[in-house]
């Protein structure tokens, strides 16, 4: 089992804006213990968010720092098959949660988020969530 937590983007948003939460506590608990990762979706949804270059500053010394989990063309497949599955079910999900549990399934790793479409996808799939 990976050790690896695949942190998402309303996780990181949270840690910056509340930074006495519990939320925040626990990623400071991982950070100190090297097992948090991103992907390029991540950082991309995190970068188009900053609200100035310190921000963009902040966000590229952070990203530096941890591993990038690559996002590979078999993901993209993974990441429809995922949707299709899960629409069978009478769920939608965003296209970025898809792509995101895709790359975090093929890499064993668990995600840390706020965000419930990941509570649905780890209903209809292996996907770990960690808390």
């Amino acid at each position: 089992m990976s050790d690896k937590v695949l942190v998402d983007t309303s996780v990181w948003i949270s840690f910056f804006r509340h930074r006495d939460s519990e939320v925040s506590t626990m990623l400071k608990q991982l950070l100190r213990t090297g097992r948090p990762v991103y992907t390029g979706i991540i950082a991309t949804e995190l970068f188009r968010g900053a609200r100035s270059e310190k921000e963009n500053s902040v966000l590229e010394e952070l990203l530096s720092s941890l591993e990038c989990l690559e996002t590979k063309e078999e993901h993209f497949r993974g990441a429809g098959d995922l949707g299709y599955t899960l629409s069978q079910h009478g769920f939608t999900i965003g296209t970025v949660d898809l792509l995101i549990a895709r790359i975090a399934l093929a890499n064993n790793a668990a995600v840390f988020t706020l965000d419930t479409h990941f509570t649905t996808i780890a209903r209809h799939a292996p996907l770990r969530l960690y808390h």
